[in-house]
Order: structure tokens, then C-alpha cells, then sequence
């Protein structure tokens, strides 16, 4: 990847998110009020217990799911529109075209398709994306060479660990040089050193790309890999810190593999 997005600029800001949900006769509040922004360059880790409102946050963000109010700008662009005089927002197609340009996704789950090999998991988005087929393969390639799968390309989803796979998943987004790159809890199936190794890959995406990066995650090993750390509970934020450290605790030169 060579693009690299400017470090320091808001990429994504939100104001008065309101959300909830209906079960049964009743209405469950997950989101209430919540102010939110994150910058191009910075690893912005949200974490809070689960059933906090986080998922859904990350949801409103990236043009997944409607706020029931509130506004969401991202890279400028208002996506749900509001009842204040605002335009209606992005239409549907236009928030999946939106989504496909300037977005990365990286779920627990993975999200493979089990009959394609890893390098086909990566072409694919990258010709819906309208890349020719030779450019796809060569970006998706130097993706997976970047995530350390350049021997594993040609594997299926079942000849590949969880590490791997996450890895996989990385890879997908990163080779989109996404502006804006959601993770929702993306260490919680993999162990110690996996889970250190997909963190130090979202970490090289803001700093060497300037992406900027939006991590939901309970887990709080990931702390000590973040630029701010925001503690959502019960829809509601309760402490947004900068982690001054993030920037000594990672260094690009790490092997990404061990041994």
C-alpha cells in the first residue's frame, strides 16, 4: 500500500447519536446522546462491556444502520441526513458505494468465503471495486505479502489457522486503502500472540497509511496499542483519554510473524 491519508484531520464526527431497538411492546435504549470523532493517523479504541451500545456505534458510523437521530459526517460527507433542514443523507446504493471506496471491515467472525482462496478473498472486492483483473491480483498480492501471507495465498479458509484467517480478513481491507477502517472485536477468537499480531497490523494501517482506525473491543490487552481510548456503557460515553504511549509501544520495524 502507498496511499496515506493526512494525520491529524478529523476523518469521521459524530454528534447526538440516538438508537434503539423494540422487543416485544417495549423499546431498548443502546445509544443516548453520544458525541464521537476520530482522527486519520489514530488507532481509536472503543471498549465497554457487552450490550454497551459499542457494535452499534461503529454500525451508525461507517452507514451500516439509521441512527434514529443524531448526524454522522464522514471524510465530509453527511451519510444519514437529519430533520433540521439537512439533506436526507446518501441514498442506499450510494452508502454501499460509499462503504466499497473509502471503508474497511474487519469482523470476529472473519467473514470468509469458504470455496475461494485467500488471494481470491481479496481480488474479489477489489473488481467490485472496478480494478481490472491483473491490478486486483497485484494489489491483493501485496496485501498478503504486507499481513506476512505471501506463502499462504492459495489456501482456503479451512487449510488456514484463526490467526490466518484474521489475517485474511486484514488483508481484504487494507488492500482497499481505506480511509476509514472499522474493527469489531477483532482478537476475541484468536490467543495472545495472534491477537498481538492483528493489533500490530491495524496499528501500522493509521501510522503508515493514515487511515484512521476505529476499533470496537472488550479485550483490554489492546489498550497499550491505542492513541484514545473511549469507555462507552449503557449508551453512553464515560471517558475519552488520549494514551500517550501508543506511539513508543508499537514500532514499524517489529516483525509482524514470530519465529
Amino acid at each position: 500500500m502507498s496511499v496515506s491519508f493526512p494525520a491529524g484531520k478529523r476523518a469521521v464526527v459524530a454528534k447526538g447519536l440516538n438508537k434503539r431497538f423494540k422487543t416485544g411492546r417495549t423499546y431498548i435504549e443502546v445509544l443516548k446522546d453520544v458525541d464521537f470523532d476520530a482522527l486519520h493517523g489514530d488507532v481509536t479504541m472503543v471498549m465497554g462491556p457487552s450490550g454497551s451500545g459499542k457494535s452499534t456505534l461503529v454500525a451508525c458510523l461507517s452507514g451500516l444502520l439509521r441512527p434514529d437521530a443524531g448526524k454522522v459526517e464522514a471524510l465530509s460527507v453527511d451519510l444519514w441526513g437529519g430533520p433540521d433542514g439537512r439533506p436526507k443523507g446518501l441514498s442506499a446504493g450510494k452508502l454501499d458505494r460509499f462503504r466499497l471506496d473509502n471503508c474497511g471491515f474487519i469482523f470476529q467472525g472473519f467473514n470468509l468465503f469458504p470455496a475461494l482462496s485467500a488471494l481470491q478473498q481479496v481480488t474479489t472486492v477489489l473488481k467490485y471495486q472496478g480494478h481490472s483483473p491483473d491490478k486486483a491480483r497485484a494489489m491483493a498480492v501485496t496485501a498478503l505479502e504486507e499481513v506476512g501471507l505471501g506463502k499462504r495465498m492459495n489456501q482456503k479458509p479451512a487449510e488456514l489457522s484463526g490467526g490466518e484467517k484474521q489475517r485474511v480478513a486484514i488483508a481484504r481491507a487494507l488492500a482497499k486503502q481505506p480511509k476509514l477502517l472499522f474493527a469489531d472485536e477483532p482478537t476475541s477468537a484468536l490467543d495472545g500472540e495472534n491477537g498481538q499480531v492483528v493489533t500490530r497490523l491495524l496499528h501500522r494501517a493509521a501510522k503508515e497509511h493514515g487511515a484512521a482506525v476505529i476499533c470496537v473491543t472488550h479485550d483490554p490487552r489492546l489498550e497499550t496499542f491505542a492513541d484514545r481510548v473511549i469507555h462507552i456503557e449503557d449508551g453512553r460515553i464515560l471517558d475519552d483519554r488520549r494514551v500517550t504511549s501508543a506511539s513508543t509501544t508499537v514500532s514499524s520495524d517489529r516483525p509482524l510473524i514470530g519465529a
